[in-house]
Order: C-alpha cells, then sequence, then structure tokens
C-alpha cells in the first residue's frame, strides 16, 4: 500500500492536475486533447526529472523577518529608483559587479539570486561557477554589502551557513 501512495503522489497528483489544467485552458474542448495529452505527459516526466529530491529545511520562524526586510528593502530601493528617474540630470553608474557566493548550490542559492533581481537597481545576470554576476543601476552604491546581507538572511531562512559550503 505505501508504494501505491508513493506512485500516486510522485506521478498520479501532477498527472491529475495537469490535466484540470488543460481542461480549465481548453474550456473542455474534446478535440483539444490531440495536442492536450502529449503535453501533459511531456510535462509531467519534465516535473519528475526536474524536481528536487533533496526537500530544503526553510526555518518557518525566519520567515517574517525575512519578509519585513524584503519589503522594507523592496519598498527604499524603489523610492530610490523613481526619485532618480525623475530627476533632471540623472546621475547614476551602471555597471556589471561580481559577487563571490557563499550559500552552496541548490535551493537557498537559487532564491537569493531571485530575490537579488526583485530587489530595485540590481538583476542577478549570470552565475559562473561560485561567482554571480549582477548588473547595478549604480555601481557607487555598495551592493555587495547588501547582497551579503540579503545571502546571510536567506541563509537564515534556509538553515545554511555562509561559510560552511562546497566542502
Amino acid at each position: 500500500m505505501n508504494v501505491f501512495l508513493r506512485i500516486c503522489r510522485r506521478w498520479l497528483l501532477p498527472l491529475l492536475l495537469c490535466v484540470l489544467l488543460w481542461v480549465v485552458i481548453s474550456k473542455g474542448n474534446p478535440s483539444s486533447w490531440v495536442v492536450g495529452l502529449p503535453c501533459i505527459i511531456i510535462a509531467v516526466v519534465a516535473y519528475q526529472r526536474l524536481r528536487i529530491h533533496d526537500k530544503p529545511t526553510l526555518h518557518l520562524g525566519s520567515l517574517p523577518g525575512f519578509s519585513i526586510w524584503f519589503l522594507w528593502h523592496s519598498l527604499r530601493g524603489g523610492i530610490d529608483v523613481a526619485w532618480r528617474a525623475l530627476q533632471p540630470t540623472v546621475q547614476l553608474q551602471p555597471g556589471f559587479l561580481n559577487y563571490r557566493l557563499t550559500l552552496p548550490p541548490g535551493p537557498a542559492r537559487l532564491f537569493l539570486v531571485n530575490v537579488v533581481s526583485l530587489l530595485p537597481g540590481t538583476l542577478s545576470a549570470d552565475i559562473e561557477g561560485d561567482v554571480l554576476l549582477l548588473h547595478a543601476l549604480d555601481t557607487s552604491a555598495d551592493i555587495t554589502a547588501e547582497v551579503s546581507e540579503a545571502e546571510s538572511r536567506v541563509a537564515a531562512l534556509y538553515l545554511t551557513s555562509k561559510s560552511s559550503t562546497h566542502e
């Protein structure tokens, strides 16, 4: 019985969710299954191959603090970007910066890269090994300190030590 539940959870549930999504998208049109069925099968197989097998351990106690920090930095950065955009002479020094990541590869690192891209004034452009290439709106600002703080907060959220990486 346990094997049956694992198979259902792993294959049947994603399959049913995709079928339901297809029915909604196609408005129940029976002729759409010619395209829909192969797409559903490909989507479920891709999901199985790409899914994370080791679930990240989130420390939910850190989530409220992280959320407040993220919202504050988003608001502050958004105001700064808007203020600069409204100035008659925009004082920007856009450019690229390299930031050495200390988080290990995996969900925490991926989350950090996305968080940095969502903060105004920075955009994650590329990762090569342990180096994150960032595009910054103003390279004269201390972007490295801000990304380092974000990395520390993500590490706390995922219960990952920044110093114990890549061993």
